[in-house]
């Protein structure tokens, strides 16, 4: 069964590990705050890991959406999240 979650309160520069289980989609992290802000969704697998996004720039008030109604499949993997600030980002996605 799909369920909504909501991923904040990051550590500048750290990575936040997604809640799954057999997979997640329609990832969303919005920024908040009043300047950019940037972002990076890695996925880290047995044999090694590989970005999904890479620094990318948030701007103010908007949002930067990753696996639009795709699912990724992580039986067996983490997907993580990072940002350069400790607040004013928020993440929703859907954990399966």
């Amino acid at each position: 069964m799909a369920r909504t979650k909501i991923l904040n309160a990051f550590s500048s520069g750290s990575f936040k590990n997604l809640e799954q289980n057999a997979g997640v989609s329609n990832i969303i992290i919005s920024n908040v705050t009043s300047s950019s802000v940037t972002a990076s969704v890695l996925v880290s697998l047995p044999e090694g890991s590989a970005h999904l996004i890479k620094d990318a720039v948030i701007a103010t008030g908007t949002n930067l959406v990753a696996l639009e109604n795709q699912l990724l499949q992580t039986a067996s993997s983490k997907i993580r999240i990072k940002t350069n600030t400790s607040n004013g980002i928020e993440v929703i996605y859907t954990a399966l």
